[in-house]
């Protein structure tokens, strides 16, 4: 049994849900106006089979508005359609989403962490 790779799992569920906005695990080099970015940034595996990793999620858009209602977007697809995402059991919030903007840039984005429960794949 292998545990699957969350952060693939996560971006792959957001992009299907935000298109066109692109979800990704980096900030890209040529920065969009509009993006998410989610990445794993701790949990741990409870044994050989569940992972229970956590993923902060960021919503970089133009404005403060634009920013949060994107995140929010991103949390609520989190929370309600998980089970559409192989092997993933449940999610629970870690973090609040909050206001977080780039400290370089000053650009708004709004971030928020979440916990997912996942199975190893057989």
């Amino acid at each position: 049994m292998r545990l699957p790779d969350v952060e693939t799992l996560v971006i792959a569920f957001l992009n299907a849900r935000l298109a066109p906005i692109q979800a990704h695990s980096k900030v890209p080099a040529s920065r969009p106006a509009t993006f998410v970015r989610a990445w794993r940034t701790g949990g741990a595996a409870l044994n050989r089979v569940i992972d229970q990793p956590i993923i902060s999620v960021q919503a970089w858009a133009p404005d403060g508005v634009s920013a949060s209602d994107l995140a929010q977007d991103c949390r609520e697809h989190l929370f309600n359609e998980y089970t559409l995402m192989p092997l993933v059991r449940s999610v629970e919030e870690v973090s609040g989403l909050y206001y977080d903007p780039d400290p370089t840039a000053g650009i708004d984005r709004y971030t928020f962490s979440v916990q997912l429960s996942v199975r190893a794949a057989r």
